[in-house]
């Protein structure tokens, strides 16, 4: 009976082993110190550039889209975009790289810039608005009342705009203009934008997702607007398209050798996939690009320590890493379900069981005091966090002996008091040892709130 010969495998001494890839790789930086070099010159010159990028491509284009949409009369109805997404998800290169764009095709685009935590009023905001303007027309803007400044910032747009220009604003932290007296600056932006004799965009960059329920029914009921999300990387592919796209080389590298290039990239390859299982837990935890990034710099260093221990995920050298994993999660948790947690926190010591119905009790009242600064918050958003912050395992219902106990009454404890009494200590002390306190972001009437706990 014949057999088909087995195909003859490879000996496995023809693999090299650690010590020989790492001598290999020692010969190669040694012999490419000088491209080395310029290599990373390069790089960091590139990074500079938002447009050179493409790890967030898609949203880029998205925006991009929306822009031209709205900038080139196509858009009859929605002339505004809120761009959401989390802390370094990629909002601001996002919105740079379609600016970058647009001026490309057009380079007479006017772009404004505002940051909301930078103003303490609608006028002063749109004064700000208006000396950009005036700055690149050769024109000053008026002092007076809020009206006689927005009627000359509308002329000045105008003017722009017979000269077949268009204007983008871009709105960051757009949660504050929503804070602002009455919302004026933004009602009137939205309107000026509705004027179909205008090419006006109106782009708000917000870390908060359930900002639009800060804004007022006035703005909500008659303009309409456009949503984008974006988000952190959520797992390994993820993070190892972005880190190739910020640490390759491009195939037609200046004064580089073609073939340096490619085993330049190869090797970055390899380094970030022997990587990856050390950062495993990051992935998971969700932390920025940027936090990656910064694990792999300087790139010479990056590819050298690539062979230590390869593929060995990183072991916890002390018992406090899952006490800092857990304050990193807090620090990314919404307002509102930082609220819950706060209350938690200030009823640990009452006479009677915590539960979501005192939550509630004592936010609501919170909330009828401060109105304009907490308006955002209702019976059913504070209820939704909690129930988010029970699926998060940061609060537990603690078992009772009747079943009939609605879940509104339900006695519960906070697992994360101890970080929260550390967090509120802090607020109290003049210099802070602490470099990062979610509760300093917190609205100014919530921080003397909590400083009475």
């Amino acid at each position: 009976m014949e057999t088909t010969p087995r195909k003859r495998l490879r000996p496995l001494s023809s693999e090299p082993n650690p010590d020989q890839r790492r001598r290999q790789l020692e010969a190669w930086l040694c012999k490419n110190q000088a491209q080395l070099q310029q290599a990373e010159r390069l790089l960091s010159a590139r990074w500079a550039d938002p447009t050179l990028f493409s790890e967030k491509m898609e949203l880029c284009q998205k925006v991009l889209q929306v822009m031209k949409r709205v900038l080139g009369g196509e858009s009859a109805e929605s002339k505004s975009l809120l761009l959401l997404g989390e802390p370094g998800s990629g909002k601001t290169q996002a919105v740079d790289w379609c600016l970058q764009k647009l001026k490309e095709e057009n380079n007479s685009i006017i772009t404004l810039r505002a940051r909301g935590d930078m103003y303490s009023s609608n006028i002063e905001c749109l004064r700000h608005l208006a000396q950009q303007i005036a700055g690149q027309l050769m024109t000053s803007p008026q002092n007076g009342s809020f009206e006689g400044s927005m009627e000359w910032f509308r002329c000045i747009l105008k003017e722009s705009f017979n000269r077949e220009s268009a204007v983008v604003i871009i709105l960051d932290r757009f949660e504050h203009f929503c804070n602002m007296a009455r919302q004026t600056l933004l009602y009137n932006l939205f309107n000026l934008a509705q004027d179909l004799s205008v090419r006006l965009c109106i782009v708000g960059v917000s870390e908060k997702f359930d900002v639009t329920c800060q804004l007022e029914k006035r703005i909500l009921s008659r303009f309409s607007m456009e949503y984008l999300f974006a988000f952190l990387p959520r797992d390994a592919k993820d993070v190892t398209r972005i880190l190739e796209c910020k640490l390759q080389l491009p195939e037609n590298a200046d004064s580089l050798d073609v073939s340096f290039v490619q085993d330049f990239n190869q090797r970055i390859t390899e380094a970030l996939q022997a990587r990856l299982p050390q950062w495993a837990e990051d992935i998971e935890l969700g932390r920025k690009p940027t936090w990656f990034m910064w694990q792999c710099l300087p790139v010479v260093g990056f590819l050298r320590s690539s062979l230590v221990a390869p593929g060995l995920p990183k072991k916890r050298r002390e018992l406090g890493e899952d006490a800092q994993r857990r304050r990193l999660f807090l620090r990314g948790l919404a307002e509102c379900e930082h609220l819950v947690l706060l209350t938690l926190f200030r009823q640990r010591t009452a006479k009677w069981p915590r539960s979501l119905s005192t939550v509630l009790h004592e936010l609501l009242r919170l909330v009828e005091c401060n109105g304009k600064v907490l308006k955002g918050h209702t019976e059913e958003s504070l209820s939704s966090a909690f129930y988010r912050l029970i699926s998060y395992k940061l609060v537990n219902f603690i078992p009772v002996s009747s079943s009939d106990v609605s879940s509104r009454y339900r006695p519960c404890e906070s697992q994360v008091d101890e970080e929260y009494r550390q967090w509120v200590e802090d607020m109290e002390k003049t210099e802070s040892a602490m470099l990062q306190n979610p509760l300093k972001n917190m609205p100014e009437e919530v921080q003397q709130w909590v400083r009475t706990i």
